[in-house]
């Protein structure tokens, strides 16, 4: 008899489950495991023998709600596993929420073995569970699980080497950046092509750094991975944009003219975050406000229009350093005709400047931003955040976060 394997499926973590699936297609687990998809913890069948979660810092509540209905419901009869940004962050906090295993990082391999273990053992040890390869392969997986109706966005490299002090992507996934080659890019595309999907996204954490392949310059690899997906017989191709931001440093005309050429979208997403060099030094960002401008200016002339990401109230920053960030809003929107998406700066255990507290943001700045949003030149969680921050910190104080 198989064993039901439930996935909790949100709008946020959707896209997280093709690389497990595929780990267990690789072992060939599809005879041990039937796979579900819960939208709502209701509809988890009574069968169910293992529920896997995926979520982030901000979901603390809502998970630590549905792990009590959960147990309410099936007592110790279902096992609970969590993955994701929070878990690999706080794993010992995790099992205190109620889970049974956690998996930090890369769940690629590590994911499928124990589900490969729990054939033979009721509850296999050890309850926290890390990579089995320190950095995993691209290429030896495509990025799609057929088997099981799952096409998500095109993962083409994975890893980040800047350790922004705001970011949790090198704890997850390293320092040593890993590209997909376009060849294994494609064969992904391929599927999801004759699944119907006509529009494809890529993933990665700056597009513009991508080398797959052995091609020699960043141009030809990105033009190579482009051309591969466009002979699958895909319609509308989107890099740059989200979920594939680029880095201001990394921005070319040539590259830029390779969007305009291969892709459906007409915005660059580019990742500014500070007026003030002090502020993009105390975040580690590893460029300048004018290398930032230079870029802004660069897809401003090409044609395309920038969306221009800014981070407001990180910890040591000054008022008049958000105001600078507030003029270079102005002349963003004044005189290179972009869009820009506001954050506030959020605690996130893992990230370099945890657990400082955000800086407060003023009331002027405030209503500033939500005049922006009317003109609908501005969006962004900004608003949200401001609370989402304090209330992180509310959790740790409570025990939710043990870091």
């Amino acid at each position: 008899m198989k064993w039901l394997l439930v996935f909790r499926r949100t709008v946020y973590n959707h896209n997280s489950f093709a690389p497990l699936l595929r780990g267990m297609v690789e072992l060939k687990l599809s005879s041990y495991y039937d796979v579900g998809f819960a939208d709502q913890i209701e509809s988890i069948p009574a069968t169910t023998k293992l529920i896997a979660f995926s979520f982030t810092t901000i979901d603390i509540p809502r998970i630590n709600q549905e792990i009590q209905c959960i147990r309410e419901r099936f007592a110790d009869r279902v096992i609970l596993a969590a993955g994701g940004s929070h878990p690999s962050a706080d794993p010992n906090g995790t099992l205190k929420l109620g889970f049974d295993v956690v998996f930090v990082g890369e769940g690629d391999e590590s994911f499928a073995l124990y589900l490969k273990e729990l054939i033979d053992h009721p509850l296999p040890e050890p309850r926290i569970r890390s990579p089995i390869s320190t950095l995993f392969d691209l290429n030896t997986r495509i990025h799609t699980a057929a088997e099981y109706g799952l096409y998500p966005f095109v993962e083409i490299s994975r890893g980040c080497p800047y350790g922004c002090r705001f970011c949790q992507v090198p704890l997850l996934f390293g320092k040593r950046v890993r590209h997909r080659s376009p060849e294994v890019a494609a064969q992904g595309v391929e599927q999801a092509v004759k699944a119907g999907y006509r529009r494809i996204r890529f993933l990665c954490s700056n597009a513009f750094g991508y080398r797959g392949g052995d091609a020699q310059t960043r141009e030809e690899a990105l033009e190579k991975l482009l051309l591969s997906a466009k002979n699958t017989g895909v319609n509308q191709l989107m890099l740059g944009s989200f979920p594939s931001e680029v880095r201001p440093e990394y921005v070319q005309p040539k590259l830029l003219d390779l969007i305009k050429q291969h892709c459906f979208n007409r915005t660059i997403v580019l990742g500014a975050q500070s007026g003030s060099d002090r502020v993009l030094d105390l975040m580690n960002r590893g460029h300048t406000v004018e290398q930032a401008r230079h870029a802004i200016r660069l897809i401003h002339q090409s044609g395309l229009t920038p969306h221009v990401d800014v981070l407001f109230c990180f910890p040591g920053e000054s008022h008049e350093e958000r105001l600078l960030t507030v003029d270079l809003i102005d002349w963003c929107i004044t005189h290179q005709n972009a869009r820009v998406h506001a954050h506030v700066y959020l605690p996130l255990p893992g990230a370099g400047a945890w657990p400082l507290f955000p800086e407060p943001l003023e009331p002027e700045i405030s209503n500033k931003l939500h005049e922006l949003e009317a003109t609908g030149r501005l969006d962004g969680d900004w608003n949200h955040q401001k609370a989402q921050g304090l209330q992180i910190l509310q959790w740790r104080q409570a025990g939710l976060i043990l870091v």
